[in-house]
């Protein structure tokens, strides 16, 4: 299927694209999401598992697991890159958030910055997904700024060059970072 597609479904459907690279040979035991899932693998591979029957997806894949269903996962010995959608009914809460990036492989970090903190442009070389606590922050990226505020988040992916500004009773956030691949050779 084409990326391009795939990720306009996604939007069309409710969905919340991800971009995700999993490391190799990782094994999530049975377990259940509170969101329905949907991906097209882009690189490597994974093996979903239900009621005892494994089946493997390959780059140009796809595969959904729905809210609530048992499942395994295991990641091939290359790790996989997927393009995936997440849809809740709602925002995801706090420790939703939490815990997708920790099973995304994604390293939490709890922080903030004090009341119209002003961030130089600069960019990372790592992938961040970041949930607001409480206060706002403008993200400025491309010349466009957008003001998150509690419960919101955003992704900024790795090499995106951009500058933040903490509102005026400054910003408190979970940030998730994660050296990502985009694709599998």
């Amino acid at each position: 299927m084409d990326k391009g597609e795939f990720e306009a479904g996604l939007c069309r459907d409710g969905y919340r694209v991800v971009n995700t690279s999993v490391k190799p040979n990782l094994v999530t035991p049975n377990h259940c999401h509170d969101f329905d899932a949907k991906a097209l693998v882009l690189g490597g591979e994974i093996t979903i598992t239900c009621d005892n029957s494994p089946v493997t997806f390959r780059a140009g894949q796809c595969f959904e697991v729905p809210k609530g269903r048992m499942h395994a996962e295991h990641v091939g010995r290359e790790g996989v890159a997927l393009l995936s959608g997440r849809r809740r009914n709602g925002p995801p809460t706090r420790e939703g958030f939490e815990s997708d990036l920790r099973r995304e492989g994604f390293e939490v970090v709890h922080g903030g910055q004090k009341p119209s903190f002003c961030e130089e442009l600069h960019a990372h070389d790592f992938d961040a997904r970041i949930m607001v606590l409480s206060g706002e922050t403008t993200v400025i990226r491309d010349n466009k700024a957008e003001t998150f505020r509690a419960g919101d988040h955003c992704e900024i992916a790795a090499g995106c060059q951009h500058t933040t500004q903490a509102g005026p009773e400054g910003v408190a956030y979970i940030v998730g970072k994660a050296c990502r691949r985009t694709s599998i050779s």
